[in-house]
């Protein structure tokens, strides 16, 4: 049973630093061959000062790729084995670049129960927070997740 103790409670803090390789692996991975994803000069004569982030980069950010992600869903009792991915939602509030450093907050916001055709399931909403290196917030992301 997911621990709902947790509802709106900040459960890491965590930080992301963007590596240009890592935007353009994920762009290869998705097959966009816009340059501006791989090339700064192209970034540059888009009108970028930077390398820009692809629009569903910060998947990455989240529990994926940083050191907690895991352990925060243990500490929820939220077995990865059971976890199917629901929808994701990103609002932006500022560019995001290659080269940054993004420090994120994430909040379990809620959890319904649902009871489907093989029984009952769980629906969890996690809201993210993220800022620049400046302090400026860039982004708030909200994912949804299927627990079985």
């Amino acid at each position: 049973m997911i621990n709902r103790e947790k509802i709106g409670q900040p459960l890491s803090v965590f930080t992301y630093h963007i590596e240009p390789v890592k935007i353009k692996e994920l762009a290869e991975a998705l097959g966009d061959s816009n340059p501006i994803y791989y090339d700064l000069h192209a970034a540059v004569e888009a009108g970028y000062p930077k390398i820009p982030i692809s629009p569903t980069f910060p998947i990455l950010f989240g529990f994926w790729d940083h050191e907690d992600g895991f352990s925060i869903l243990e500490n929820l009792n939220i077995p990865m084995s059971s976890m199917l991915h629901g929808e994701e939602e990103y609002t932006y509030l500022a560019p995001v670049y290659a080269e940054d450093t993004i420090t994120g907050t994430v909040r379990m916001t809620k959890v319904d129960e649902k009871q489907g055709s093989t029984g009952p399931f769980e629906v969890v909403t996690f809201e993210f927070d993220y800022f620049n290196q400046h302090h400026e917030p860039v982004l708030h992301t909200r994912q949804v997740a299927v627990i079985h």
